[in-house]
């Protein structure tokens, strides 16, 4: 028989969004309480108000809490990146942090500090290169937003155990990458990014909530590559477009094109990562989606999502 679940009070800041409240459903699953930050006023529980800019937050949200899960930021793609939305990404990253860590010296009982992260903090000079969390972090903007969230992330430990989740390109119906890579490919619009060779690591929304859950469950400690495997943005687009049932005529987008639409952020799509996950697979977790087909049939065909 396995190791039988603690049961947490679990709080989230962040939990409204599209992995918050995916992990939500995880926990609950799971047996913990779950407890979620919300800037709104006068919610009603579980969601309890707070507010990182006022340095506010209610009292009721914190009591017997043991394990903080921080997934707040502004989206890193949803915007082009301007020297304003570059302060707002770091920000709405850095401040929620400092702050929970303010309150954290009034919560006795927490125990553990889970904070989302990135994969894109790895350099990305050599794409041969695979890499594990050892492995030095780049000098572009994002890997500085990476650096700088866990900086503030570790201002948790010794005290509390902290877990940073290293996030590769989230899978999923609801929106992100995947929305829009086959709003393109529906639009007859679809092609391959710049070479198409570049890898990027990915995850499915349901297996990226499952490794919080985990984390939770086993008390994990220190930086975890979150993702299923790395694949190449040409096989990608191919895939999805086969899995939708819509052709693929048109060239490869060229870089410059990508450089002119996007400025600096083209990074994103046009900087290849292969990333290591053996670390969180020695853990014992274990992906419920481990290949793309695998991950496009759970999206498009599996009606039970839950």
């Amino acid at each position: 028989m396995g190791k039988s679940i603690v049961k947490r009070t679990v709080l989230i800041a962040g939990g409204s969004g599209l992995i918050g409240k995916e992990i939500q459903k995880e926990l609950k699953k799971s047996g913990h309480e779950v407890r979620v930050l919300t800037r709104k006023e006068n919610p009603k529980p579980p969601y309890f108000h707070w507010s990182p800019k006022e340095k506010k937050i209610d009292k009721a949200a914190i009591k017997g809490v043991h394990v903080i899960i921080n997934v707040a930021g502004a989206g890193i793609a949803d915007k082009r990146w301007t020297d304003k939305r570059k302060e707002v990404i770091l920000n709405s990253r850095i401040k929620p942090t400092q702050f929970l860590h303010e309150i954290s010296q009034n919560i006795p009982s927490l125990i553990q500090y889970i904070s989302a992260s990135g994969i894109n903090c790895y350099c990305t000079d050599n794409p041969i290169k695979i890499h594990k969390e050892t492995d030095k972090f780049g000098s572009d903007f994002l890997s500085t937003v990476v650096k700088r969230w866990e900086e503030v992330a570790d201002l948790f430990s010794p005290q509390q155990k902290v877990v940073k989740v290293r996030t590769g390109t989230v899978l999923t119906e609801k929106g992100g990458a995947l929305d829009k890579i086959s709003a393109t490919i529906k639009n007859y619009i679809g092609a391959p990014l710049g070479s198409g060779e570049q890898k990027m690591p990915w995850i499915t929304l349901k297996d990226i909530a499952r490794v919080y859950v985990h984390a939770v469950n086993h008390q994990l400690d220190g930086a975890y590559n979150a993702c299923s495997t790395n694949i190449k943005n040409a096989n990608l687009t191919k895939a999805i477009a086969k899995k939708i049932d819509k052709p693929l005529f048109l060239p490869n987008v060229p870089s410059f094109a990508l450089k002119l639409a996007l400025g600096e952020m083209a990074t994103i799509v046009l900087d290849g990562l292969r990333i290591d996950n053996s670390k969180l697979l020695e853990t014992g977790f274990q992906f419920k989606h481990k290949t793309i087909d695998e991950a496009l049939t759970y999206i498009y065909d599996e009606k039970e999502q839950g």
